[in-house]
């Protein structure tokens, strides 16, 4: 009796077999940029919908949920863009995103291209970032930085 016991809880807690891979975008095996980009980024990442902009970059976050991220690819001339968020008041949103990350994204190769403010629940200023990375190793870690080592959305009531 406990060793059938034993099997059945042991079937219950058995771990779910890892989600299939997606089948090989065409874009990465055609393009030498992109396809060099993702095979230092991994298997965590995809590559999303083209738009004007580029095309949006995907990450894994869950076991087989690829979400967009903040993050545009446009291998025609090596651009990178990235749009960080801050809700608060204007001019302590723009220093926290000056403190936090522009100089980190400069040294990546990405300056502030643009900047909007709207009023939305409060003041969210939106600052896109861009730069050109010729090297597919610095547009990988600007996507790394971008997506796992700073908040893209910061929401300076929950900072204090």
């Amino acid at each position: 009796m406990p060793l059938r016991l034993g099997k059945l809880l042991r079937s219950w807690f058995r771990p779910r077999p890892p989600a299939p891979r997606p089948a090989a975008d065409p874009r990465m095996t055609t393009d030498a940029w992109l396809g060099a980009v993702f095979a230092q980024l991994g298997d965590r990442y995809q590559l999303g919908p083209d738009s004007p902009e580029g095309a949006q970059v995907l990450r894994r976050t869950g076991r087989a949920r690829f979400n967009p991220m903040p993050v545009w690819l446009r291998s025609a001339d090596f651009l990178v863009r990235a749009d960080y968020e801050a809700r608060g008041e204007e001019a302590a949103a723009r220093a926290l995103l000056d403190q936090r990350l522009s100089g980190r994204l400069q040294a990546l190769g990405l300056a502030s291209a643009a900047e909007s403010v709207e009023e939305w629940a409060g003041t969210v200023i939106t600052r896109r970032y861009q730069g050109t990375c010729t090297a597919p190793g610095s547009a990988a870690a600007v996507v790394r930085f971008v997506c796992e080592d700073s908040e893209t959305q910061i929401n300076l009531a929950a900072e204090t």
